[in-house]
């Protein structure tokens, strides 16, 4: 009975750490890194995107810096950082344009979670994984803080029970 318990204990820990990897990303057994393949200092590797709601939105704007979140709707990290960031100051921050880009989803599912849970954020989708190719291999959800010249401050995996804590602008 005691085994049967600790099995269950470390099953249900294990599902936690997992619960939002990506299947096919290249961990670093030493680190648990993903790849990353952005650092401080480059250019946000994306120009413009187009919302779930069919807004072009010009990323690369220089009278704003930018706070871009990769995510997924099934993965309970991502949930809780976008509630959090629903009801932050973050957005109603006028010298901050901020965006939510979904990782291999299409726009009605985004559209239905975003609508069931009254997120306000700015969403967009990348179906293919081809937005989401161009800052790592895996981890979700990512927070990229840029500044108003475009160039990327900080890539951080916001995981874990105070999201918001791992926006970084320095």
């Amino acid at each position: 009975m005691n085994k049967v318990y600790k099995a269950i204990i470390f099953m249900s820990l294990w599902t936690s750490l997992i619960a939002c990897q990506s299947p096919n990303a290249a961990v670093d057994e030493v680190t648990n890194k993903y790849q990353e393949y952005i650092t401080a200092g480059d250019i946000l590797p994306i120009a413009s995107i187009t919302t779930i709601d069919g807004i072009d939105i010009n990323l690369h704007r220089t009278d704003k810096k930018k706070l871009v979140v990769l995510f997924a709707t099934w993965c309970s990290d991502s949930n809780r950082l976008l509630t959090a960031l629903n009801n932050s100051p973050l957005l109603r921050d006028d010298s901050m344009q901020v965006i939510a880009i979904a990782r291999e989803e299409d726009n009605e599912i985004v559209t239905a979670w975003r609508d069931k849970r009254e997120i306000d954020v700015v969403i967009a989708v990348d179906k293919d994984r081809s937005i989401y190719n161009r800052f790592a291999d895996g981890g979700i959800p990512r927070i990229i803080t840029v500044d108003e010249d475009n160039k990327v401050i900080k890539m951080n995996l916001a995981e874990g029970q105070e999201p918001l804590n791992k926006v970084i602008w320095y």
